[in-house]
């Protein structure tokens, strides 16, 4: 008896653990069996409906204990309402001696997990104990959340996993040990899944020691008390006065701090004097955190400026540190030259720490370095989504840079992290700066260094000698004719420009010839000065002149002459009397941008230079996946393909691509000319792509073999005509289709006939399903009499549309029309005599055990019809039928020739119609219709 109540007392257990997982009230599930609500229903409706609600299928053994203890009255019927109150209550309504919260009974753990009950050894438990800790202070840094690792393996939330996933995916400390590991799987694996981890057991364990922990640190942190001034009141040491000045303005500069507006808040008056204290709270407000001062550092600075009387002048102060580095009412001194910081005071430097510290901080960053250059890690790129102010701070919370560490697989001790923290931290607001790190750890990253900022001035004077130099060159270098000419037809080739509309217009009596002015003039039309696409120096403006000149009027030139040089990159005179004539192709006439060096005549030291630098550019770039174009796109604002030299050279630092002076000098020989750097150029060697390939041969092939190929065998086609039209009025009168709208438009004269192919193609546009053979059928059958190639389709309309009326009726009152039925489609499949006796037999014995037990049939195959077609497959039917407890009365073979007795066709497969076969079986039972 014992056994039985332990039991049952387990099955309730884990039916109240799921009923709680699952928030739902069991009791209303039993309520649509229970119509009267008598709180008594059937034991296969009780049992059916936990496995429907629940997905829990319980064994004879466990059914008969339930039935046992809740009863079964004399008509078979279980107590529900009993079994509903003991899961649903927690507690005994009538005992009012013990409190409610003493009678709970809720189960330990969520979604219906349970801890294992196997304790561990006195040393096991200490240590899970001290890796718990561990594993709590390691997650609460890293703001991680064991319970999100696991989930993504976890897909039905069950919480367990396997055993090799748990390793997996194991976010704890790196120092964490392989017996460290075995002790957690031994006291977290599932008891009733061997080989399963229970994680969320785990992660309460893990949140209730973060628990105790802050309980611990509470009475810790009542005692403290909270200091409101910042600043300490014993320095370290005196500093100079000069020192502590400069520490302010670096501070005030930097920050961009207007001390004035935390002082004359005080100064009422405005007299540029206010009390000691005033000035102290003023000028610790103002920068006391920002520039690190002390209170004997404040004192030393109200000592400089305090008057006789006792009072401090704020003014002369405020003047003095915000004019450091700048000089007042600069507008009124061009002359002048303001102070710049010092090299070095703007930047964020590195906090020193013992010698000690920094050979373990050395070695911890060596590490890192060497984990980044194997598996080639872009760490700079994830610091820098974290860094999303109004402008680019360069620096990350310690939490934030704790979660891009893991996140990397940067995983370090505790102690390791608190000393990097240490190093790279402000230590005015305590951020860590993260390009400093990203520096030490990666030898790739080329960062802003504060040497580029110095050179910057020597920087641009060569840019500007260099213009100089190379527009004075340009101006004094002799120009060949020709390559003048070819200058001037490429301009033309490319900008599709027509010569003639340039100049005739200043030649009104068409002589062909103009003045010098008026041709200087047309040139500066088509673009050659210098806003246009080609500066014409007066150099070689006077070699065109010396070259058209007419010899008959020395101050004109010959226009004509010139516009005929010129459009021969076009066409040539004459054509068409020398037919056998080449023209040459107008790729010949194209001529690289003035300034682009010849390549050809490089030394071998200055190409070897520059394949080694594009290898190693396109190595870097294919491994990184780097978008290249639309960073030098972002320079070229005019879409002309240019860029200068210094946005080339600052594009590889936004790429992170290092390269020396002497290889950009390499590359600038090669791709500069007069415009600048031609970006486009350079790109397309960098990354060249491949060339499209000619694919319209191949298609016109596939095209080929596709049309090629012979039309697939007709499916079961009717031979005769009564079938075909029988055929055809079923689907009209299903579908209420009239054939006659889809076949007038083909005959606009109304005569009754159409062509043959006219009628293929409405009898196709009414959807009819008729294969090919069929409608020879109906051409055959409707052949019209006055030409062999149409049709008379309004007899054909007429014979489809009797099933619906007959002609003329009018003119006979008392003529019968009867409606015309089409056929159930199982009607028509035929089985062999032996085989109707063996459904007929089946059929009887389905029916006799639903008349006993009642069943309904349509529900269950309804379920399995979504789209109300009357008909589910053979593999939903044999289901179903099984779920009706059909199986021990029909065999396998009964079932087969019951689906094909009541076969039906819907959309090219073939199906069972449930509800002409669940009719067939209620007039067996001696139902009445609809009512079972």
């Amino acid at each position: 008896m014992a056994a039985t109540v332990s039991m049952a007392s387990n099955l309730e257990e884990n039916i109240r653990t799921l009923v709680q997982t699952k928030g739902i009230r069991i009791n209303e599930f039993f309520h649509d069996f229970d119509k009267l609500r008598s709180g008594y229903i059937t034991a296969p409706q009780f049992f059916r409906c936990l496995w429907q609600t629940l997905s829990l299928k319980l064994n004879e053994e466990e059914e008969r204990e339930l039935c046992r203890k809740y009863g079964i009255s004399p008509d078979g019927r279980i107590n529900y309402k009993q079994f509903c109150h003991a899961i649903d209550v927690n507690f005994d309504p009538q005992n009012v001696y013990m409190p409610p919260e003493s009678q709970k009974n809720e189960p330990l753990e969520y979604l219906g997990t349970l801890r294992t009950k196997r304790p561990l050894p006195v040393d096991s438990e200490s240590r899970l104990v001290e890796i718990l800790r561990r594993l709590q202070q390691y997650c609460k840094i890293r703001s991680i959340n064991l319970k999100y690792q696991y989930e993504d393996f976890d897909k039905h939330h069950k919480g367990v996993i396997t055993e090799s996933q748990f390793y997996r995916n194991f976010p704890g400390p790196v120092d964490t040990s392989d017996e460290d590991m075995k002790v957690l799987v031994e006291k977290y694996t599932d008891p009733s899944q061997p080989g399963f981890i229970n994680y969320l057991n785990l992660h309460n364990d893990i949140l209730a020691v973060h628990r105790f922990v802050a309980k611990e640190k509470e009475p810790e942190t009542a005692l403290k008390e909270r200091n409101t001034d910042f600043v300490p009141l014993f320095p370290s040491h005196e500093p100079a006065l000069s020192e502590i000045f400069q520490k302010i303005s670096i501070a005030v500069f930097k920050h961009g701090i207007r001390m004035v507006d935390f002082f004359k808040d005080h100064d009422k008056l405005r007299s540029g004097v206010i009390t000691e204290s005033q000035f102290i709270c003023g000028l610790s407000l103002a920068c006391g955190k920002e520039a690190q001062i002390q209170r004997p550092e404040i004192q030393k600075v109200v000592e400089y400026y305090r008057l006789p009387d006792g009072r401090v002048q704020y003014k002369e102060f405020c003047d003095a540190m915000e004019n450091a580095f700048n000089i007042p009412h600069l507008e009124k001194k061009p002359t002048e030259s303001a102070q710049r910081p010092g090299k070095g005071t703007l930047f964020r430097g590195l906090k020193p720490l013992n010698e000690k510290e920094e050979e373990r901080i050395k070695k911890v960053l060596d590490t890192i370095a060497d984990k980044v250059s194997k598996e080639r890690i872009m760490v700079y790129q994830y610091f820098k989504d974290f860094d999303r102010s109004k402008a680019y701070t360069r620096v990350v919370t310690p939490s934030q840079f704790c979660r891009i560490l893991h996140f990397l697989g940067l995983n370090i001790n505790n102690e390791d992290l608190r000393l990097v923290l240490n190093k790279f931290q402000d230590p005015t607001t305590g951020d860590v700066n993260y390009p400093a790190f990203v520096q030490a750890v990666d030898k790739e990253f080329v960062g802003h260094t504060m040497d580029d900022v110095d050179n910057l001035e020597t920087d641009v004077t060569k840019v500007k000698a260099k213009t100089e130099n190379d527009t004075k060159q340009v101006e004094s270098s002799p120009v060949l004719f020709e390559e003048l000419m070819a200058r001037i037809r490429h301009i033309v080739l490319v900008n599709r420009l027509r010569v003639i509309e340039y100049f005739q217009d200043y030649d009104a009596l068409r002589s062909g010839s103009i003045s010098i002015g008026q041709f200087r003039r047309g040139l500066a039309l088509m673009g050659l000065s210098k806003i246009g696409h080609h500066d014409l120096n007066d150099t070689q403006f006077g070699m065109l002149v010396e070259h058209y000149r007419n010899p008959q009027k020395p101050d004109q030139i010959l226009w004509t002459k010139f516009h005929d040089d010129i459009e021969s990159v076009f066409t040539q005179e004459r054509l068409e009397h020398t037919p056998t004539a080449v023209v040459p192709r107008q790729e010949l006439f194209c001529v690289p941008n003035p300034g682009t060096i010849d390549w050809s005549n490089a030394s071998k030291e200055h190409m070897d230079l520059y394949n080694a630098t594009m290898d190693r550019m396109r190595h870097r770039v294919k491994n990184r996946r780097i978008l290249c174009k639309p960073v030098f796109q972002d320079f070229d604002r005019h879409n002309i393909g240019h860029i200068t030299c210094s946005q080339f050279q600052q594009c590889f630092k936004i790429l992170e691509i290092p390269v020396n002076e002497q290889e950009l000098h390499a590359l600038e020989a090669l791709y500069s000319n007069d415009m600048g750097i031609n970006y486009l150029k350079f790109l397309a060697d960098l990354e060249p792509s491949e060339p499209i390939q000619l694919m319209y041969i191949k298609r016109i092939e596939e095209l080929r073999k596709v049309n090629a190929k012979k039309t697939l065998p007709e499916q079961k086609p009717v031979t005769d005509l009564d079938s075909v039209l029988l055929k055809i009025k079923t689907k009209v009168c299903k579908e209420r289709i009239r054939i006659y709208e889809f076949m007038k438009d083909y005959d606009k004269l109304r005569s009754g006939r159409m062509l043959k192919n006219l009628f293929r193609r409405a009898l196709s546009l009414a959807r009819l399903d008729l294969q090919e053979s069929e409608i020879a059928i109906l051409e055959d059958r409707y052949q019209s009499g006055f030409d062999v190639d149409c049709v008379e389709y309004l007899n054909f309309c007429k014979e489809i549309e009797s099933i619906f009326t007959k002609d003329n009726l009018e003119k006979f009152p008392q003529e019968e029309v009867t409606q015309f039925k089409p056929n159930e489609e199982w009607t028509i499949s035929q089985l062999s005599e032996q085989d109707e006796d063996c459904v007929r037999k089946c059929m009887l014995c389905i029916a006799e055990k639903v008349y006993k037990e009642r069943i309904q049939l349509f529900p269950m195959f309804e379920d399995y019809d979504s789209v109300h077609t009357g008909a589910v497959s053979k593999s939903q039917f044999r289901r179903v039928m099984s779920t009706l407890g059909f199986a021990n009365v029909a065999s396998d073979t009964e079932f087969e020739l019951l689906g094909k007795k009541f076969q039906a066709q819907v959309g090219g497969r073939t199906d069972v119609n449930y509800i002409a076969l669940c009719k067939s079986i209620y007039d067996l039972a001696g139902f009445e219709n609809s009512k079972p």
